[in-house]
């Protein structure tokens, strides 16, 4: 009895494992940075692919008869490599040249075709350094002694 539950204990932690192990596999992917793409698309399509990368000037939204947004990413920390983008769909809230942005699709014809798209939010904390003065906009705030 004690040999035989062991083993079905064995085999479902290996069956469990495999599972939990192709599952991951399959929902996760490397992001990679414009010029990877352009290295790794320069002879080929790719297909599934996230970008993490820079917006950059000129942004075109379109409305009518669809909403196509056209613009271009590059590295976020510089460096060479400036890929196209088209996504169609909302232009999200916080897309604007400068921002950081995460892209899911498949890179054809030189063009990164998006299929979800998304904005990295600025930070808005930034520390209180004593005795400095307030930057413009902010609020005076109350002293508690």
């Amino acid at each position: 009895m004690g040999k035989v539950f062991i083993s079905l204990v064995v085999v479902f932690i290996v069956i469990g494992g495999a599972l939990v192990y192709r599952a991951t596999q399959s929902t996760s992917s490397l992001v990679l940075s414009p010029s990877e793409v352009l290295e790794k698309g320069s002879s080929r399509d790719l297909k599934r692919i996230r970008v993490g990368g820079r917006v950059v000037d000129p942004i075109q939204y379109q409305t009518e008869p669809q909403m196509i947004l056209s613009f271009s990413v590059k590295n976020p920390a510089g460096g060479e490599g400036v890929v196209p983008v088209v996504y169609r769909g909302l232009k999200p809230d916080m897309f604007a040249a400068g921002r950081d942005v995460l892209i899911d699709g498949d890179y054809l014809g030189g063009t990164i075709q998006a299929a979800k798209l998304q904005t990295q939010c600025p930070s808005k904390y930034e520390p209180v350094v004593p005795g400095a003065a307030p930057a413009e906009g902010d609020k005076p705030t109350m002293a508690m002694n």
